[in-house]
């Protein structure tokens, strides 16, 4: 079967002397001259670009990165185009010649043709930019330089929660990107919506959790939130988006049975979301391990007091018994009758009046004074028994 039906046609002998002719004459010298003089000019303007770009202090070093890329690529379309005119000509003579051996090209350079072909798509599709953090392929980094064959990307990881940077520059064949999804995760430009995961355990006092994460997040993102929700509400009038809310929220998902996740989502600066998670769990341990302090402490007071009030009840329990107190004497009691014989003295002292003296009485002797248990009384020679009554 004959596939290049035209390549039987071409006259290498004619090819050959067209290009003797060629070279013998003047020409080719014009055409180098020309193409050294377009070489010249645009190292000089090259030179004279990136020297301004990379005095310009007040341009962040992203901006700065993303216009060197862009002069480089400019200066290569412009000596390609430059190349294409002065060497127009010669180009007509080898096309025949080159449509021959046109399917080896391919075989041979099918790799560089499909990173070409990738290049274009990233050209028209805009898929993400200079600066950008992107993600695919299990390969996660901000874009710092691309090409017509390869995108170099500065990696951050470890893993694919991490906002850091690890070092390492991965250099992609553009050829990957025709065949890969591409997640931009700084689509919105200066702010952007950050998530991360807190795990937890439905035994755990997730409520509070929850409210020390959603304090944090609110006091870290403050400074931001004015900023952020003009951001949105500007690209989302762009774009015609939904407008995003920009206060922070706290989700929850169960991954397993009795575990919990908690979803923070925070609005923050495109290049500082790392910074602003740190210090949301930072805000967010400090509150709790407070909380644990203050626990430690009460329990330990809580602790000496009771210990306190055991040795106490020890020495009260070690001491002798009290002695029993003396009964004291009766009161006496005063009635009416003795309370008239009751007489004040000047100076406020009660004081009994004298017995009054009764009268001698002569009684007849008891011939047994001593059987009777009579009794004398006083100086008065009366004499009574046991049962003589005085009214």
């Amino acid at each position: 079967m004959d596939l290049f039906p035209s390549a039987k046609k071409i006259d290498w002998a004619q090819q050959a002397e067209q290009f003797g002719e060629y070279f013998s004459s003047g020409e080719l010298l014009k055409n180098g001259i020309a193409t050294l003089v377009i070489v010249l000019l645009l190292l000089i303007l090259r030179s004279i670009l990136v020297r301004a770009v990379r005095r310009s202090d007040k341009l962040p070093s992203d901006v700065r990165r993303r216009w060197l890329v862009q002069i480089r690529n400019g200066l290569l379309f412009l000596f390609l185009l430059g190349m294409t005119v002065v060497w127009s000509s010669q180009i007509q003579h080898v096309t025949i010649s080159i449509l021959a051996f046109a399917v080896a090209v391919v075989i041979a350079t099918k790799e560089l043709i499909q990173c070409i072909s990738g290049s274009i798509m990233k050209a028209v599709g805009r898929p993400f930019k200079l600066g950008d953090r992107i993600e695919f392929h299990n390969i996660r980094g901000d874009v710092i330089d691309h090409n017509v064959l390869t995108t170099t990307i500065m990696e951050i990881g470890p893993d694919q929660m991490t906002q850091q940077l690890t070092g390492r520059a991965i250099v992609v064949p553009n050829n990957m990107f025709l065949n890969k999804v591409v997640i931009n995760e700084t689509f919105t430009q200066e702010y952007v919506l950050h998530c991360f995961k807190i795990p937890c355990s439905q035994k755990d006092d997730w409520r509070q959790t929850e409210q020390d994460l959603l304090d944090a997040a609110k006091i870290e993102c403050e400074p931001y939130l004015a900023k952020a929700r003009q951001h949105f509400d500007l690209l989302a009038k762009q774009q015609g988006l939904t407008v995003l809310s920009v206060d922070p929220r706290i989700t929850f998902r169960i991954p397993k049975a009795g575990e919990l996740e908690l979803v923070v989502r925070v609005v923050a600066p495109a290049r500082r979301k790392g910074r602003v998670e740190q210090a949301i769990l930072r805000r967010m341990l400090d509150r709790q391990w407070e909380r644990v302090k203050a626990a430690e402490a009460e329990k330990l007071a809580a602790e000496e007091a009771k210990a306190l009030a055991a040795a106490e009840a020890a020495a009260a329990a070690a001491l002798p018994a009290p002695s029993e107190p003396e009964q004291q004497p009766a009161p006496i009691e005063i009635n009416a009758a003795t309370e008239a014989n009751v007489v004040s003295e000047p100076n406020g002292t009660p004081e009994l009046s004298p017995t009054p003296t009764l009268p001698s009485m002569a009684l007849p002797p008891d011939p047994n004074p001593g059987a009777s248990g009579g009794a004398t009384l006083g100086n008065t020679g009366v004499t009574a028994s046991r049962n003589t009554r005085f009214e």
